[in-house]
């Protein structure tokens, strides 16, 4: 994320943003974010057709969309997702899709939403490895998507299923979590940034 601010946006911020813009101007540690689902995937193609309108957010039945401050950049006001704090659930109707007026966030063909990330299991810090019955990521899995099923007592991630939606990262009970929702590749989605 390109974080250079305008003296506008400099004067904008609060002492916490201060704080944070000056520990990430070294661009050694890039935040990790997702855009919101049907997000065009060129960023620089999206900045462009964002209005930053926060029509998506607040369409969104969950309020799990997210706008970027004045530390951001170009970012600023643009929607993203944080799906370790605030995972999207993929709801069926994909109210923030239909709320965008610009097209920054659209449908794909037939209707189709492409992935906004990827969902890897840890298994070696798994509860079930320890003998503890736990499904709580199957059973968080939205319905309709179905990615994450048990098999012999254990989680089954199908990656070609999952939409990286994070809802199982913000339920998994074990301590760090054992999943994470990585970025796709640039090629596939070069709308988020970080791992």
């Amino acid at each position: 994320m390109d974080n250079k601010i305008t003296r506008r946006q400099f004067f904008k911020l609060k002492p916490y943003d201060m704080v944070n813009l000056i520990r990430t101007t070294d661009n050694t540690k890039e935040v990790f974010f997702l855009r919101p689902p049907g997000a065009l995937k060129n960023e620089e193609q999206f900045l462009s057709t964002c209005e930053r309108c926060h029509a998506c957010s607040d369409a969104c039945p969950y309020d799990v969309i997210q706008h970027f401050g004045p530390a951001s950049g170009q970012s600023e006001k643009t929607p993203f997702i944080n799906p370790s704090q605030t995972p999207c659930h993929w709801c069926k109707t994909m109210d923030c899709i239909q709320a965008c007026p610009s097209g920054a966030l659209t449908f794909g063909p037939e209707e189709t939403v492409a992935p906004i990330g990827k969902a890897v299991l840890n298994r070696e810090t798994c509860l079930t490895e320890e003998g503890i019955l736990c499904d709580r990521c199957a059973t968080t899995c939205p319905s309709h998507i179905n990615a994450i099923t048990m098999v012999e007592r254990k989680p089954h991630l199908d990656k070609d299923l999952c939409v990286g939606c994070g809802l199982c990262v913000f339920y998994c009970e074990s301590t760090p979590a054992s999943l994470k929702i990585e970025a796709l590749p640039s090629e596939e989605y070069p709308g988020t940034n970080g791992t």
